[in-house]
């Protein structure tokens, strides 16, 4: 899979990084900071594309990432999800404009044949 690239710049939710659900691989998530940003990275499986029980995107349900080093973060940091959610963001829970997370999101492998 190619990278996923999401953003914040100051406090809110950067824009969402969908998996492949068929793909086993693990995901890398490597966020950058600019200036002094703390942050979480989220995940959710709640999809607003379902043809069958779609969710609205400002409804989803995200959940914190289950390294706990990836919660409340205040540095840069490298994680890895071994688990394969739908979506992946980053809420930066408090920083000013200019201060923000450039996350790049890898699934490391593509659906087997």
């Amino acid at each position: 899979m190619r990278p996923i690239v999401i953003t914040t710049n100051g406090v809110g939710r950067s824009n969402l990084a969908r998996m492949d659900d068929w793909a086993p691989g693990q995901i890398s998530i490597a966020c950058v900071i600019t200036g002094a940003p703390t942050y979480s990275v989220q995940v959710s499986n709640d999809d607003p594309n379902s043809p069958t029980n779609p969710v609205a995107q400002g409804s989803m349900t995200w959940l914190p990432s289950p390294d706990t080093a990836a919660t409340g973060a205040t540095t840069s940091i490298y994680t890895i999800l071994t688990a394969i959610p739908l979506f992946i963001s980053i809420n930066q829970t408090a920083g000013i404009a200019g201060n923000g997370v450039t996350a790049t999101v890898v699934q490391a492998s593509s659906v087997p044949y």
